[in-house]
């Protein structure tokens, strides 16, 4: 079932697009708002392949799709009855039950981290390298403090007991080593700037510009703000900042990758620009709304909302550090024990909020390596399931899939949903390791030095990375055997599952035979036509521009799904055009009542998928005109699309086009030529078949 299936079929489930009040997606599942709990068939959207789990929580249906989570939503979002449903438009008031106000901070930040972890998880792995190496004492030994001769430590620096040899010696290193320093800094790039990036995020979720949104927790990182706040009292670093009258108290903090204020400031952007849109005239709004917004929140995000913003973020670092400080063991136990239930319900967002500030303001983090435990359990069980599975084959695939994505990637959602909550009885066989597990690790000492999800890549990150193997090894060795001691199902559920399958077998077989018969008529034809194909093995098909511009390389394009090639290969154009045209010959494939994009199938058999700009989507058609339809047969030449670029600019959103094709593994090679200005009539593709 390919993915627009999937979503039709699921949209179908929950009632229809009249029954969808709001739809959005996180990493691996579709939130929906239904205006009808009643009219949403879990167990039906349940049954379908590539369906992983079905959700309800505080009134909204959770479909758990893992990876493809982000093709179905397009799919389902490109339907013509969908328009409007979308992330970011009007949202329809549901029946029922509601959405309460701790399910909607969870889903904020879920939704303002989610486009990050791209950026966060590569970035944190170049520091993970860097701690690896030191750890191997690649970069060479000094003598610390306390007398001893130790590795290099350019992450946290020299560690003597006077301050000028130690910046002496920081300085030395950074000419030995000042590749390695580069490295860091792109390393340590998201988490220190992670206030801006965040705040537009967390803008663009609640409805505000996502541009004014970083531009508030920007202010206080810029030079003029720090050099204020360095005439602070030494004692109490409070500045007092006259203003009519008045002396305001003005705290020193550094908002160097702070999590909270910008969350804070960005929540009172969104109500204050809906205001502002309503007193202030619209063709006044472009220049006065950002304006007065950053005028009035940027003084109290200094004053009261970033203060407070740190506060809370250090109350639950502190509380949580002493409570470790106290019983390592404990904390590490509940950490990894809790996880299990945690994610399932998204409350481990905050939980990733405090990590990244204990990375930012302490340099090491105590709760990513327990969870680790958790999440080696969990790869260890499914693990098991994939052994013990002999009879079962979609089970060993599904089970095989998870573990290999756990293990290597450190996404522990296929596993929950594909294995864990489908085979209940296995709980207790991934507590007891991983709470176990997760315990030796706190209590062992084991710390991280980088955010990063935690599967056998990570490893170095964690520190001492040989001690944090103990305790994954404990969680991932002691779930698998439990399964393969005690199986995974219950005795009735394997009497029930041997029943459907031996029904499923004696209903497919007549039906097998039955298409076996009407097909051997046809077979000889059929293989007659597969013996002549279309195009000879390794003949090279090459496609014009459909756009003029400047082509340019895939993973030149700022939006992971294009730029790692998930969609399909191919190239990527700035057009200086305002016209799509189909670069040969074929058949409408798609059309979207956005405008913004338009599928084709050509002739040659190359399907090809012409994406006009990033995220204009949400333009909803605005500044776009489709001049064909679904179905239409075109010529090499004929136009497709006309768009204003100007709207598109002026929404803020990338021109930047993508030019894919999405079945890039019927082909021996896709591969896209950049660098030069195209006409239309210009190659920037050239297609090799098998």
């Amino acid at each position: 079932m390919n993915n627009r299936e999937l979503g039709e079929k699921i949209l179908d489930g929950l009632g229809g697009p009249e029954n969808i009040a709001h739809i959005t997606h996180c990493a691996t599942r579709l939130r929906v708002t239904p205006v009808s709990n009643d009219a949403v068939q879990n167990k039906k959207i349940e049954s379908l392949p590539g369906v992983l789990s079905v959700i309800e929580q505080s009134g909204q249906t959770q479909v758990v799709l893992g990876e493809r989570v982000e093709a179905v939503y397009n799919e389902i979002n490109a339907l013509p009855s969908m328009s409007g449903h979308a992330e970011g438009d009007t949202k329809v008031e549901a029946e029922g039950k509601k959405s309460g106000w701790l399910t909607n901070v969870f889903d904020v930040l879920s939704d303002s981290f989610r486009p990050l972890l791209w950026a966060l998880l590569g970035t944190s792995m170049i520091l993970t390298l860097i701690v690896f190496l030191q750890q191997l004492g690649f970069f060479g030994q000094y003598t610390d403090l306390t007398g001893q001769s130790v590795n290099i430590d350019i992450i946290n620096g020299a560690r003597v007991a006077d301050p000028e040899a130690a910046k002496a010696l920081n300085n030395q290193w950074m000419q030995q080593f000042a590749f390695w320093y580069i490295l860091k800094a792109a390393s340590l790039s998201v988490l220190n700037f992670m206030p801006i990036m965040l705040g537009a995020t967390a803008a663009k979720r609640l409805g505000a510009n996502m541009w004014v949104g970083a531009a508030i927790p920007a202010a206080l990182m810029t030079g003029t703000f720090t050099d204020l706040t360095a005439l602070a009292d030494p004692a109490t670093k409070v500045l007092n900042v006259p203003f009519f009258g008045l002396d305001l108290p003005l705290y020193a903090f550094s908002y160097t990758g702070q999590v909270f204020p910008p969350l804070l400031a960005v929540a009172l952007l969104a109500p204050l620009e809906r205001f502002l849109k309503k007193v202030i005239p619209s063709m006044l709004q472009m220049v006065f709304v950002p304006m007065i917004s950053v005028i009035i929140l940027v003084p109290v995000t200094a004053f009261l909302v970033g203060p407070i913003g740190i506060g809370v973020a250090m109350g639950i670092s502190d509380f949580l550090k002493m409570v470790n400080d106290q019983a390592p063991a404990l904390v590490g136990a509940l950490i990894a024990g809790l996880y299990l239930f945690m994610v399932p319900l998204g409350l481990h967002w905050p939980l990733n909020a405090v990590m990244i500030n204990n990375l930012q303001t302490m340099g090491t983090d105590f709760i990513q390596s327990p969870m680790g435990a958790y999440n080696f359990a969990v790869f260890g069980l499914v693990t098991g399931v994939a052994i013990k599975a002999k009879h079962d084959r979609e089970l060993r695939q599904t089970a095989v899939g998870a573990s290999m994505s756990g293990l290597l990637g450190g996404i522990s959602e296929p596993s929950l949903y594909g294995v864990v909550l489908r085979y209940k009885r296995v709980i207790p066989i991934i507590l007891v390791p991983a709470v176990i597990g997760g315990a030796t690790i706190s209590f062992l000492g084991v710390k991280s030095y980088a955010f990063a999800f935690t599967s056998l890549l990570s490893i170095p990150a964690m520190q001492p990375s040989y001690l944090y193997v103990i305790g994954l090894a404990i969680a991932f060795f002691g779930a698998m055997t439990g399964v393969l001691i005690f199986g995974y199902e219950s005795k009735a559920d394997a009497v029930r599952h041997a029943a459907e399958r031996k029904a499923e077998a004696a209903e497919d077989a007549p039906k097998a035979e039955a298409v076996a018969v009407k097909a051997a008529p046809a077979a000889a034809a059929t293989a007659t036509a597969a013996a002549a194909p279309a195009t000879s093995a390794g003949e090279v098909i090459e496609l014009h521009a459909p756009i003029e511009g400047t082509a340019v390389a895939l993973s030149d394009v700022p939006d992971p799904i294009f730029a790692a090639g998930k969609l399909g290969e191919g190239v990527a154009i700035e057009p200086t055009g305002t016209t799509v045209v189909a670069p040969a010959a074929g058949k409408v494939a798609a059309t979207y009542p956005s405008g913004h994009a338009v599928g084709l199938k050509l002739e040659n058999g190359i399907e090809l998928l012409i994406h006009v700009g990033l995220d204009t989507v949400n333009l909803d058609g605005k500044g776009f005109s489709v001049k064909v339809a679904k179905g239409d047969v075109v010529a090499a030449g004929d136009a497709l699309i006309e768009f204003d670029p100007e709207v598109i600019k002026e929404a803020g959103y990338p021109l930047i086009t993508p030019v894919i094709v999405t079945n890039t593994r019927k082909f021996a090679e896709v591969k896209g030529l950049p660098g030069v200005a195209h006409q239309n009539l210009s190659t920037v593709l050239k297609v090799t078949t098998k």
